[in-house]
């Protein structure tokens, strides 16, 4: 336990406070205690700390606080906690998820004892809202016993209650409430790094299933590929790809060519050609920047970048379901938990039986992925991010929309040929792409659907097609850096 305690506050001048922040976040949620007077006393001032000033505490500011109080056995205990590793992420989630079970097996064995004694001479239990005790006796309260005391067991360790009274749940409700409250990341899901995306929507968050809708060749999977960049290199979270269309040296190639882009990168060398990388092509100079900058960074430990993880379809299976997704998904965050799991693409994913409509199949599969965000690892949720391809007769009737003058291109009739995805999704964006706008090196986002937050306005996104990277076009012209893209700073600045 004294690894988790001292994964939640600051102590080296390199710490992440994000990362910090995000395993506070699963402590807190998990309800696991500490045996030792010391740690609790730490952990609580670790609570109140974040419940005041929104951001964990460092290590320093806790022990001048003890050293003031006199408390000398926090201090030692403080001193102990220094030299522990922190861990972080999928290392972080995966040791809490150790001491959780070994929390389970010591609560199942006391359940077990409690239902014997039920069994042979019968105990009395608190009643609810100040009603009289009962008295439990016999094998029939013994088994509903445990099946109400088992319910707490088969909950995930960070998610959600799989069920309950919210009659009679106030306590728990208001407890709810308070740690949300005093949450620096409530509210907050998987940015996709796209400023005015973020601004609205706030990422993409568990239990919910966002679909992202194009036709073909509109830069769905770029913009998938580009979050998925995003969500790792920038804000530290692992994501898994699943690449049903493109192989995955061609999703590999791809995110070399976005880091290429990175903004640390200024004044070395621009962006790197995504086709000159695929076919081999680069020039000395270019494969100089690429072996000894870009591919090196982006293996570099020290930066401590989420990991990307692309798997392709099951080669030995003719159909590749929701189920195979789900199977392989979770055997994966067993090993290695992650924070989004990207689709690319509804179209290519086999239904559970055959069916001869297209729609039924689509409107099947989009309901077993919504599914599988509310309940993936036993209930504990995850962020769903499907692609979806829009008819070719609904891009025609986009085309007449977008002669009008307006940006409003889509609206969610436009995705009737398979009504699931408006009905299952928590959010549906979409992408535009024509030739004025791909000589301006721009797209145009939409947002069709949001569940549970106001949609954003439509808004252009610069293109540096090189690279494929996308950005918002607030600060800078990606038009103009790519007609400049010899001036290495300001093709670089593409990125900043």
């Amino acid at each position: 336990m004294k690894t988790l305690l001292r994964s939640t506050f600051l102590s080296q001048p390199g710490d992440d406070e994000d990362l910090f922040v995000e395993n506070y976040r699963k402590l807190d949620s998990s309800g696991l205690g500490f045996e030792i007077r010391e740690d609790n006393v730490i952990w609580e001032f670790v609570r109140d700390f974040v419940a005041k000033y929104r951001h964990v505490p460092d290590l320093t500011t806790i022990r001048n606080f003890y050293d003031n109080t006199g408390e000398v056995e926090v201090v030692d205990r403080l001193n102990d906690l220094e030299v522990v590793n922190a861990r972080t992420r999928g290392d972080f989630e995966r040791h809490l998820e150790s001491k959780a079970d070994d929390r389970r097996k010591r609560v199942v064995v006391e359940i077990l004892k409690e239902a014997s004694t039920i069994v042979s001479t019968g105990i009395e239990v608190k009643g609810e809202r100040g009603a009289e005790p009962t008295k439990l006796m016999g094998a029939i309260d013994a088994i509903r016993y445990i099946m109400d005391r088992g319910h707490d067991i088969v909950t995930p360790t960070t998610g959600n209650r799989l069920s309950g009274d919210a009659t009679h749940d106030g306590e728990d409700f208001m407890n709810r409430y308070e740690r949300v409250e005093s949450d620096p990341m409530a509210g907050r899901g998987q940015y996709t790094g796209i400023e005015q995306i973020d601004a609205a929507l706030r990422g993409a968050k568990r239990h919910e299933l966002w679909l992202h809708a194009a036709f073909t060749g509109h830069l769905k999977s770029t913009f998938a590929l580009n979050w998925l960049y995003n969500q790792a290199v920038h804000y530290k979270h692992d994501g898994l790809y699943f690449s049903l269309e493109m192989p995955y040296d061609q999703c590999r190639n791809i995110l070399y060519a976005l880091h290429s882009c990175h903004e640390k990168f200024a004044g070395i060398h621009k962006p790197l050609d995504y086709q000159k990388i695929r076919d081999g092509e680069l020039d000395v100079k270019e494969k100089w920047f690429l072996k000894e900058h870009v591919v090196p960074d982006l293996n570099d430990p020290a930066n401590n970048y989420g990991s990307m993880h692309i798997e392709v379809a099951d080669p030995d299976k003719i159909d590749f379901k929701v189920s195979d997704i789900r199977q392989r998904a979770e055997l994966l965050y067993s090993k290695s938990p992650f924070a989004t799991i990207f689709i690319d693409h509804a179209l290519l994913i086999a239904p559970r039986k055959w069916v001869p409509s297209t729609t039924e199949r689509l409107n099947e599969c989009i309901r077993d992925l919504k599914k599988m965000a509310m309940s993936f690892n036993r209930g504990m949720g995850m962020a769903v991010v499907l692609l979806f391809q829009i008819s070719r007769e609904g891009f025609r009737a986009g085309e007449k929309v977008r002669k009008s003058g307006s940006d409003h291109v889509y609206n969610v009739t436009f995705l009737s040929y398979a009504n699931e995805a408006e009905r299952s999704s928590d959010i549906v964006t979409a992408t535009w792409l024509d030739d004025d706008l791909s000589k301006q090196n721009q797209a145009l986002f939409q947002c069709l659907k949001s569940r549970d937050q106001k949609p954003f306005d439509p808004f252009k996104v610069g293109i540096y097609w090189p690279c494929r990277r996308l950005k918002s076009l607030h600060d800078v012209s990606m038009a103009d850096a790519q007609k400049a893209g010899d001036d290495i700073d300001l093709a670089a600045e593409v990125a900043s």
